[in-house]
């Protein structure tokens, strides 16, 4: 049967192409978004370690320098309290 110049064959084989292409460009979306959320993860795991690191690190320093802390504290909320009323 032939319409528009084309064959019913040529419509079908086109098809079958065209779901491959796009089946093609799935998977490889599939594999692109699964290395991306791997790197994600990693970075992810990084910050966290680099985060404890940095809360052991400042919760020693207040341990041992409690007044001084008391004070950074205070000054620092005095600062972000003016910075906001302006």
């Amino acid at each position: 049967m032939i319409k528009n110049g084309t064959s019913e064959f040529d419509t079908n084989t086109r098809l079958d192409s065209l779901k491959e292409s796009v089946g093609g460009l799935v998977d490889a979306g599939k594999e692109r978004a699964a290395a991306l959320k791997g790197k994600a993860i990693e970075g992810k795991d990084a910050v966290v370690r680099g985060g404890t690191k940095a809360i052991n690190t400042v919760g020693g320093l207040i341990k041992e320098h409690p007044i001084a802390a008391i004070g950074i504290a205070f000054g620092i909320g005095y600062l972000v309290m003016r910075l906001v009323r302006r």
